[in-house]
């Protein structure tokens, strides 16, 4: 009774496999079931009907399995069949389709009814055919093979002959492990080889390799050495004059970097070490930076502030030692190139202003003292000028033009022409005593010309060209 209870329990557990659509799980299940029913004297009645229930159902879902699967293996048997009439050209790709249409078979088999044993038959048949071209292929392969096979034993000949010819005097371990790359490299060019030729290959390249990779952990171990001697050096170091420490640390870290590898395993480990003895000593110094750093800092907010002149702050930069790579440092140069800009384009603006005022100066309008303090006496002198020279005043305007390399008006055009002959004869000749060739000598030139008495509309159309050149030569 025991058992028939757990007979139902498990055709139960079938029936909601099958309304989960878990086909295979479920007729799984009911296979065990039949076979255990099987030992059994007597079957009763309701454990029959149940049994038969789920066989007609199991049955219906391979008659709709078969429905949808066949219709798909008959195509790949069509597939094999349109491959064996047309094989590719390219036996690669013949081989790749071959197991293409072998794993979509596979796949049907697991996921639903397995295929009749006609179909089955039929498949295998072609298959077996499809793959009669590619022999030719697999022939090239193993010819393919047994040429890596002579390869790599070339380079196994290769290495037992370096370890000849440098066991009595061996390259660093940098070299070796170079040489171990690159024969490595090589190594992994020529393959595969045949199954019989692996394993036997395997070992000769092995056991060639064994000396060299003996002396690479010997010169590993004795730079481990040397290095540990180094780091206990480090920890030696006790002058009164930090910097002096510093100095035998940077020493003792040249004669590091002569040193090879210690190995993957101790390098890094080693190299911090090393490095961690030596950080006593940069303390002080990185409390000085520290320091100067917050100088720079102070400095800098007083410059934009403008409660310290640039002077000042270069003057204070010259005490600064530690800090001149720093980010603060680059800052405060900045801001000083920026506020000397600032400076240059407030004089400039200022000076500018200066010489703009000069023609009103000459009319009157505003006291001399307003244009620059160089062209005071002049101006004075000017003042006693009955009337103005319109040619001298053109003159002046045109070359200062000239200088400026701004273009005259048309009607200028033969003066302007005379005027650069007359100052490259004068450059050549070096005879500057008749004529000028600064701005301010030129403007000179204009207020000595010029009379307020018979001032017009021309003479001020003159200086506004003047004053266009003026802004263009102001330094």
């Amino acid at each position: 009774m025991e058992t028939n209870q757990h007979l139902f329990k498990e055709l139960e557990a079938a029936e909601k496999l099958f309304s989960d659509g878990s086909i295979k799980n479920a007729q799984k299940i009911l296979r065990n079931v039949l076979k255990e029913s099987k030992t059994l004297d007597k079957i009763p009645n309701k454990l029959r009907h149940k049994i038969n229930a789920a066989i007609s159902k199991s049955r219906y879902f391979d008659e709709i399995s078969s429905f949808a699967t066949n219709p798909k293996r008959n195509e790949l048997i069509k597939k094999l069949d349109d491959l064996i009439k047309n094989p590719n050209k390219n036996l690669r790709k013949h081989a790749h389709n071959i197991h293409e249409i072998q794993t979509q078979w596979q796949v049907l088999d697991l996921s639903s009814k397995p295929a009749s044993k006609s179909q089955w038959l039929n498949f295998n048949d072609l298959t077996k055919k499809a793959w009669e071209p590619c022999k030719e292929y697999f022939d090239e392969i193993k010819q393919i093979k047994i040429k890596n096979a002579l390869s790599r034993n070339e380079i196994i000949n290769n290495i037992n002959e370096f370890v000849k010819n440098n066991s009595n005097k061996w390259p660093n371990s940098k070299s070796l492990i170079i040489f171990l790359q690159k024969t490595f490299k090589e190594w992994q060019k020529y393959a595969p080889v045949l199954e019989e030729d692996l394993d036997k290959l395997k070992k000769l390249y092995f056991d060639a390799r064994k000396p060299i990779n003996e002396e690479i952990r010997r010169q590993e171990n004795e730079n481990k050495e040397k290095k540990t001697l180094l780091i206990k050096k480090v920890a030696d170091i006790s002058n009164d004059d930090n910097e002096k420490n510093i100095n035998e640390f940077i020493k003792l870290k040249d004669e590091w970097s002569n040193i090879g590898s210690a190995g993957k395993k101790n390098e890094k480990k080693m190299w911090d070490e090393f490095n961690n003895s030596a950080n006593r000593f940069f303390s002080e110094r990185k409390q000085k930076q520290k320091d100067e750093i917050n100088k720079i800092c102070e400095l800098n907010k007083k410059l934009n502030n403008d409660e310290i002149s640039v002077s000042e702050v270069k003057s204070a930069l010259n005490e600064i030692a530690d800090a001149k790579n720093t980010k603060e440092f680059k800052n405060i140069i900045k801001d000083i190139k920026s506020k000397i800009n600032s400076i240059n384009i407030a004089k400039k603006k200022d000076k500018f202003v200066a010489y703009a005022n000069i023609y009103d100066v000459l009319l009157g309008k505003i006291e001399v003292d307003k244009a620059p303090s160089n062209f005071v006496n002049i101006i004075q002198k000017s003042l006693d000028n009955t009337e103005s020279n319109i040619d001298e005043l053109n003159y002046a305007c045109i070359k200062l033009e000239v200088l400026a390399g701004i273009d005259s008006l048309k009607k200028d055009q033969i003066i302007r022409k005379n005027i650069q002959l007359e100052m490259l004869s004068n450059k050549f000749n070096k005879n500057n005593n008749l004529t000028t060739n600064d701005m301010d000598s030129l403007i000179s030139h204009f207020i000595d010309n010029f009379s307020k008495n018979d001032s017009k509309t021309i003479h001020s159309n003159i200086w506004k060209r003047i004053i266009k050149c003026v802004d263009k030569l102001i330094s």
